[in-house]
């Protein structure tokens, strides 16, 4: 639930969702809406939803066959 942010009253069901990864490493995600206020007619954007995203290790690269030196 969402309230709006002239009058207060509170707002359901977003017209559009976006979402949006930050951070140099990735490691926040939000998801924002764009509402419509009933009482007021005022449309607003808010955050809905934050969560924080599992960074997974990377593995170290390793070269072709034909490319790995033999000694």
């Amino acid at each position: 639930m969402v309230r709006c942010s002239k009058c207060g009253s509170k707002v359901e069901g977003p017209i559009k969702t976006w979402t949006v990864v930050l951070g140099k490493t990735r490691k926040v995600k939000i998801t924002f809406g764009t509402f419509t206020c009933k009482k007021c007619n005022r449309k607003f954007k808010a955050q809905i939803k934050r969560e924080e995203v599992l960074v997974e290790e990377e593995k170290p690269k390793t070269l072709p066959v034909y490319l790995r030196m033999i000694v």
